[in-house]
C-alpha cells in the first residue's frame, strides 16, 4: 500500500491523471461509447415488442374453393387465427399472389367419397417462396389432423370398433422448463453484445492512446521520462477500460431500465435481473474490460499507422463475438469449471445465468476472475517490453 501511494503521488500519478483526462475529454470517443452503449438495448427491447405483436397479431388467411362439396369442413377450419374465406372459384395461383397465404382447393364428388368411407383428396396450394405460407401451411395441417382424427374415431365406433385400438399409447407433452430457463433462451444474444461494448467503447481511446500518440510523437516524449515501462503500460490500460467499463455498464443499466417495457410476461418469462445482480454483473465485466484494453493497446502500437491500428481493432472486435455465437450455436456444453477459466466464455456463461436470477458460484467468478487479471498482468509485462524497443517508434 505504501508503494502504491507513493507512486501515485510522484510521476505515476501524473501519468495516471494524463491519461485519463485525454480519455475522458475526447468527445468523439465519448459519444461513440454512449451511442453504442443505448442503441444494443433500445433495439432488443423494440425487437422483442415487434416480435410478439407479429407472433399475436398475425393471421393466417385460407382460401378454401369448393366450400359447398365439404360445409363441415369449413365450420371446423374457422376460428382463433386462422381467417377463412370460402369462394365459388378462382385461380389458385392469383389468390396467393393477392391477400391469401394458402388456397385449400375442394373437388366435386368430394362429399360422395366421403360417405363412402373413401379417401377423396383435397388440394392444397402455397407459394413455398413466402415465410408466411410454411407457417400458415403448417398451422393448417395441425387443424387438419385435428379434424381428421376425429373422423376416424367416429368410424371406428360406428363400427363397433373401440378407438383405443387405433391408438395404443397417448403422448402428452409437458414442459418442465422454468421461466429463467426461457429467459435464458430469450436473452441469449446479451452476454455477447454486453462483452462487445467493451470492445466498441475503448476502440476510440485505445487507438488514440498508443497509434495516435506515436503519429504526433507524444508517446516518443512520455517515453523519455523516469517512468517504468510497465507504469507507461498501466496507466493506458486503466484509462481505456475506464472508458469501455462505463460503456458496458451504461448498456446494462439501460438493459435493465428497458425490461419493464419489453413483453416478458407474455412469452412466459419472469424478470428476475435484481439490483445485487446487476451490481455483480457490472463487476464481473471489470477484468474483461482491462484486458480487452490491453490487447487492444498492444495491437495498435504494432500497427504501422492509425488507420491501420483502427482496421485491426475493429476486426477485432467482432471475432470474439463470432467466436461465442458458435459456441452456442453448437450447443457445446461450457458448465464444466475449466471452461470458466477462460475469459469470455466465463464471463458470457455467468451473465446468462445472472441476468435471468440464477446464482453462480463465489469461488467460480473468483477463479475465473483471477485467470483474467492474470493475463493482463503478463500483457503489461509483455507491454512494457515492446515500449523498450526503438523499433517501436519507427514502425509508423
Amino acid at each position: 500500500m505504501n508503494r502504491l501511494a507513493s507512486i501515485l503521488r510522484g510521476p505515476g500519478g501524473a501519468l495516471l491523471y494524463k491519461e485519463f483526462l485525454e480519455a475522458w475529454r475526447d468527445r468523439r470517443a465519448l459519444w461513440m461509447a454512449i451511442c453504442f452503449s443505448l442503441m444494443f438495448p433500445v433495439m432488443l427491447a423494440a425487437g422483442s415488442v415487434f416480435m410478439l405483436k407479429k407472433h399475436t397479431e398475425e393471421d393466417t388467411r385460407l382460401a378454401l374453393l369448393g366450400a359447398a362439396h365439404a360445409p363441415l369442413l369449413e365450420d371446423r377450419l374457422r376460428g382463433g387465427s386462422l381467417k377463412v374465406d370460402a369462394l365459388d372459384g378462382g385461380d389458385p395461383a392469383a389468390l396467393l399472389a393477392g391477400d391469401y397465404d394458402i388456397v385449400l382447393s375442394v373437388q366435386d364428388g368430394f362429399a360422395e367419397g366421403y360417405r363412402n368411407f373413401e379417401a377423396p383428396p383435397l388440394y392444397l396450394y402455397i407459394d413455398s417462396s413466402s415465410s408466411a405460407a410454411v407457417r400458415a401451411q403448417r398451422h393448417l395441417q395441425e387443424r387438419l389432423g385435428v379434424f381428421r382424427q376425429l373422423v376416424v374415431q367416429q368410424r371406428v365406433i360406428a363400427r363397433g370398433v373401440a378407438p383405443q385400438l387405433l391408438a395404443p399409447w397417448h403422448l402428452e407433452v409437458r414442459d418442465v422448463s422454468t421461466p429463467s430457463r426461457r429467459g435464458a433462451m430469450l436473452l441469449a444474444m446479451v452476454p455477447g453484445l454486453l462483452i462487445l461494448t467493451l470492445f466498441v467503447a475503448s476502440l476510440a481511446t485505445s487507438v488514440d492512446t498508443s497509434a495516435g500518440e506515436r503519429e504526433r510523437l507524444s508517446l516518443e516524449t512520455l517515453l523519455l521520462q523516469p517512468l517504468p515501462a510497465w507504469q507507461v503500460i498501466l496507466a493506458k490500460t486503466l484509462a481505456v477500460a475506464s472508458m469501455g467499463w462505463a460503456g458496458a455498464l451504461l448498456a446494462l443499466v439501460a438493459l435493465v431500465s428497458l425490461m419493464p417495457l419489453m413483453p416478458l410476461a407474455e412469452l412466459g418469462i419472469q424478470q428476475a435481473t435484481t439490483a445485487s445482480g446487476v451490481l455483480t454483473m457490472g463487476l464481473l465485466l471489470l477484468p474483461l474490460a482491462l484486458l480487452v484494453a490491453v490487447v487492444q493497446i498492444l495491437l495498435a502500437l504494432r500497427s504501422r499507422s492509425f488507420k491501420d491500428a483502427q482496421t485491426q481493432l475493429s476486426i477485432l472486435q467482432v471475432a470474439p463475438v463470432v467466436l461465442l455465437m458458435m459456441l452456442d450455436m453448437s450447443r457445446a456444453e461450457l458448465g464444466g469449471f475449466l471452461w470458466q477459466l477462460v475469459p469470455l466464455v466465463g464471463q458470457q456463461q455467468w451473465l446468462k445465468a445472472l441476468l435471468v436470477g440464477e446464482t453462480v458460484p463465489l469461488m467460480t467468478l473468483l477463479a475465473g476472475s483471477g485467470a483474467t487479471l492474470l493475463l493482463v498482468a503478463v500483457a503489461i509485462r509483455f507491454g512494457a517490453t515492446a515500449l523498450q524497443r526503438e523499433s517501436l517508434l519507427s514502425a509508423a
